[in-house]
């Protein structure tokens, strides 16, 4: 699906226009008029329709980075999507930034609880404690102090529960 968006300009003597690539806004920015025929300059880009949404907004798409959204952002697959939301909403990154950071994230689907009984599985946690003992141990709690120990982090993108952890 073409994503498509639209430049609505400042000037309020001046119509928008909509657009699907950044050649397509290129073109039509630099023909478009004002009622007086003078040069419109200054947009707020708005999404319209199409894919990757969540991350225009999480970016703050805007005509300085406009570029930047079409060569790295537009056509993201969803895991690199979600890390972009988190980067960007969860820790404040700036879209620059974001791309210098996308393979230091990890996260992980689901809850906290989740990840902390895939963690003591794949890391054998429990395995030099005796088997009859293993019952003993509270992993909500363990998941709990990670969480509260700042190990891990729960948030919550696009509808679905993650846990953004160290890689």
């Amino acid at each position: 699906m073409t994503n498509i968006y639209h430049a609505t300009p400042y000037d309020i003597s001046a119509t928008g226009f909509y657009f699907s690539t950044y050649e397509d806004y290129l073109e039509k920015f630099a023909s478009h008029r004002n009622e007086y025929g003078d040069p419109v300059e200054e947009y707020e880009i708005q999404f319209i329709d199409g894919d990757n949404y969540e991350v225009f907004s999480a970016i703050g798409v805007n005509q300085a980075n406009l570029k930047l959204w079409f060569e790295a952002f537009e056509a993201l697959d969803e895991d690199d999507a979600v890390k972009v939301i988190y980067l960007a909403d969860h820790l404040g990154c700036t879209p620059s930034e974001v791309l210098g950071h996308l393979d230091d994230v990890y996260l992980f689907e689901g809850t906290a609880l989740e990840y902390a009984e895939r963690y003591i599985e794949d890391t054998g946690l429990l395995s030099e404690i005796p088997e009859h003992l293993r019952y003993y141990f509270d992993t909500e709690a363990f998941a709990r102090d990670m969480v509260l120990g700042g190990d891990i982090t729960e948030v919550e993108i696009m509808g679905q529960k993650w846990v953004a952890c160290p890689h």
